[in-house]
């Protein structure tokens, strides 16, 4: 009987062992990556943070656990990571790259930004994820709120722009500015009550909330105390 010689993506033999194919290269080692990630977020939609184990997307990205446990050290790590690249992905890091011009214009621009991150199907099975794991890992939504920071840290820096105020008072309405224009559609998504994606409704309530924060936001005293 012929001996099986076939290899997984990471290069290892379809039992496991390590095969002398040297160091990938880094286009090799880049696409190990994008697979493992790729595995990741399939098993952990179809099978919940719970039922989803590293043993599980090692073998659906075909590498071996050893090769997955050297990207994340643990389940909450990889989690993370996923989240990460589904934020790059969805064009989160576009806020920061908000082109110049009136400020009504470039919330606007931000807005349609930050909806098309958090409406993206997998964002809401992931956000679906987080809320269900509440009790038992309390700890999995402080994990991947980076975005969430990145993003509102964008916008302070747009509304920065906008007159001398304090910078407690710029973050605290970057905060707000994050929950009023995506936070509801988000929520609403998440519960089923809306469709995935960016609806001509959610665009246009969107909007709405972009005018009645910038209303806010300018009759705001410069000398008001920020919010704790």
């Amino acid at each position: 009987m012929a001996a099986d010689t076939s290899q997984r993506a990471d290069g290892s033999g379809s039992d496991g062992s390590a095969r002398p194919t040297g160091r990938p290269s880094r286009e090799a080692a880049e696409q190990i990556e994008a697979t493992m990630l790729d595995a990741a977020l399939a098993t952990f939609i179809e099978a919940g943070f719970q039922g989803a184990s590293m043993e599980a997307i090692a073998r659906r990205a075909g590498v071996t656990k050893r090769t997955l446990y050297r990207r994340a050290r643990t389940k909450s790590d990889l989690f993370v990571e996923v989240v990460e690249r589904l934020a790059r992905q969805s064009g989160m890091p576009n806020l920061a790259r908000v082109e110049a011009g009136p400020l009504e214009q470039r919330l606007q621009a931000a807005g349609e930004i930050l909806l098309g991150w958090l409406l993206n199907p997998h964002a809401i099975a992931l956000y679906r994820m987080i809320v269900a794991e509440a009790a038992r890992q309390p700890g999995l939504a402080l994990s991947v709120d980076g975005p969430f920071q990145r993003a509102s840290t964008a916008i302070a820096a747009i509304l920065g722009e906008d007159g001398a105020r304090p910078a407690e008072t710029v973050r605290m309405g970057a905060d707000m500015f994050v929950r009023l224009v995506a936070g509801e559609a988000l929520d609403r998504a998440a519960q089923g009550i809306e469709p995935a994606g960016v609806s001509d409704r959610t665009h246009a309530r969107a909007m709405a909330a972009i005018a009645f924060f910038l209303a806010g936001w300018r009759s705001w005293p410069a000398s008001a105390p920020s919010l704790p």
